[in-house]
């Protein structure tokens, strides 16, 4: 009888879109006969995970998450906070070092885990942040920043980006760089959750489809104001809040809100609203390419990656995008009729080969 790989797949715990993107890999592993699958996750995502995979075993495995400053960029937030993150890092490989152990695993797949490697298992970093971006009087930093997230990438066995080679790509600048840290890398397309999703469509074609994400105080303080201008236009609006974790469900006049929906429903609402409106996470952003939808970006004050794609894909002519402090629905939602979207379907063929290749050699 042929050997079982133990894998684990464990995402970051900032935010829910390192969780959400790693459903096509999840979903290509569970496929494989020859495969133990084990997920690891912390606070939202862990919630979500155990939720979409109830049939799996799922091990709280802990992050850090550091808190989003409410003014200034989270690059130099982050810098500030290194003592105490590589702390937690050390804690958490230890953690996996004892799991391998324990668990049998060969193989460990993790989205933006940097700590994650090990020389008892093979171990795969996937990430699209190879080209940290900096606020203009941080780029003293950039060098220094980079070096270091690239010592921990060397430590991996395998790179995955989620996008494709070339010019026609979605993320630019923030991963087609000239020299990667490892040579064994590989684009395995744009992930998305909803790759293998059957869309439950709505009742009705709601004008505004609000898609909250990430962590605080910045994801409250945007609800807020949404919420305000949502309900002052008298347009029927959709929030969906991201949050798993919670079970609720409240109309407000003109807006409704859920705290989470399933896939089927979540998709099915992307599909008919007129109007979405969201952070331009890179989740995000590969969810909304897969059904070609056009959106409102309104980038996280301070973090830097998100304020990069949201300026990149304007100047594309792709997306329109404000700032959260000078946002301003009316004028959102007329200027956003002179951007037409982009849509961007992955096979799935690469991330197949990908982990093909990795079960015949783990």
């Amino acid at each position: 009888m042929e050997h079982k790989k133990t894998i684990l797949v464990c995402p970051m715990d900032w935010g829910l879109g390192h969780a959400t993107r790693m459903v096509p890999v999840i979903e290509a592993l569970k496929r494989r006969k020859n495969v133990r699958l084990l997920l690891g996750a912390d606070n939202r995502p862990l919630e979500f995970l155990k939720q979409r995979y109830p049939e799996l075993e799922v091990i709280k495995f802990p992050g850090y998450a550091p808190k989003y400053p409410v003014k200034g960029a989270m690059v130099l937030k982050m810098l500030s906070e290194m003592p105490e993150m590589k702390k937690q890092a050390d804690k958490a490989h230890l953690f996996l070092e004892t799991l391998i152990d324990d668990k049998k695993i060969d193989l460990v797949i993790s989205d933006n885990r940097y700590e994650l490697w090990s020389e008892k298992a093979k171990t795969v970093f996937i990430t699209h942040q190879l080209n940290i971006q900096t606020p203009r009087y941080g780029k003293v930093a950039r060098p220094a920043l980079r070096q270091m997230i690239y010592s921990y990438i060397r430590k991996h066995d395998e790179l995955w980006i989620p996008d494709v080679a070339g010019d026609d790509n979605l993320s630019g600048a923030l991963s087609h760089i000239d020299h990667f840290p490892l040579r064994n890398y590989h684009f395995i397309g744009s992930l998305t959750r909803f790759q293998y999703v059957i869309p439950q469509l709505p009742e009705r074609d709601p004008d505004i489809l609000i898609l909250l994400s990430g962590p605080e105080p910045q994801r409250t303080i945007l609800e807020i104001k949404l919420k305000d201008q949502a309900f002052q236009s008298g347009l029927d609006t959709v929030i969906l809040q991201g949050r798993p974790e919670e079970i609720h469900h409240i109309k407000m006049g003109n807006i409704e809100i859920f705290s989470h929906l399933p896939d089927e429903q979540f998709a099915g609402m992307i599909l008919q609203a007129k109007t979405i409106i969201c952070r331009p996470g890179y989740s995000s952003l590969m969810d909304l390419v897969w059904f070609g939808k056009r959106a409102i970006f309104i980038p996280t004050p301070g973090q830097t990656e998100q304020e990069f794609l949201a300026e990149s894909l304007k100047q594309k002519g792709l997306y329109y995008f404000q700032n959260q402090k000078e946002f301003d629905l009316r004028k959102a939602l007329t200027q956003a009729e002179a951007y037409h979207g982009l849509k961007m379907q992955n096979n799935g063929q690469a991330l197949e080969s990908r982990i093909d290749d990795l079960l015949e050699n783990a």
